[in-house]
């Protein structure tokens, strides 16, 4: 059976703005920026230590990563009042729930954050799984979702799994472990760099699931 796992940040979520202002609040004390949203599509990446590499112009030190993810963390925390779902991810997450197809939820936002504020937003009913970040912060998606469809298929041909996200990260990810994947042209990324992955790009997310995998 066909499964879509959906990405939050970015594609469920609207918060590319507060992402970005909360970055700006992070390397302040550096002297670095503030950028603006195209300086942020233009560098943005995972792992996102490399992205600060990018920012700075230079390795960034472990203290100051660390120190920098904190503080983006603890932005992004105030500013979460300021942002919401796409105006389109409960039609497309009813689509889907609709066509009789299981769907999940995969963030590399911290898990014991995501329950509560997937909850929140009223979208938790339609997930058989939500697994958010555990590990170290800032790594890239890809043995994540090995561990998540591991747990909902088994040894199950992840050919016909489906990945709806909006960074390349999510494509990287999904070509790794053998599922298809559809990405969300949400803004965060110039277009140019998602159509690079070789996977479709759509306007929507109704889109999204309107592809015929």
């Amino acid at each position: 059976m066909k499964r879509v796992v959906w990405d939050w940040n970015g594609t469920l979520f609207d918060d590319l703005h507060i992402v970005v202002e909360a970055v700006n609040r992070g390397i302040a004390p550096y002297g670095v920026g503030p950028i603006d949203l195209d300086l942020y599509r233009a560098h943005y990446t995972r792992p996102v230590r490399l992205f600060y590499d990018r920012l700075f112009g230079r390795p960034v030190t472990t203290e100051e990563w660390s120190a920098l993810d904190a503080r983006f963390h603890d932005g992004y925390r105030e500013l979460l009042d300021h942002a919401a779902p796409h105006a389109d991810a409960v039609d497309a997450l009813e689509k889907v729930a609709t066509e009789g197809l299981p769907q999940s939820l995969l963030s590399m936002f911290p898990h014991r954050e995501l329950i509560p504020l997937v909850e929140r937003m009223g979208l938790a009913a339609f997930f058989d799984r939500i697994d958010g970040l555990e590990g170290p912060p800032g790594e890239s998606k890809a043995l994540y979702l090995e561990a998540h469809l591991a747990v909902l298929i088994g040894d199950t041909d992840p050919a016909e799994v489906v990945v709806i996200g909006d960074t390349p990260d999510d494509a990287v990810a999904a070509n790794h472990v053998g599922a298809r994947c559809v990405l969300f042209d949400s803004g965060a990324h110039h277009r140019t760099h998602l159509e690079a992955t070789g996977v479709p790009v759509v306007e929507s997310l109704v889109d999204a699931v309107s592809w015929r995998w």
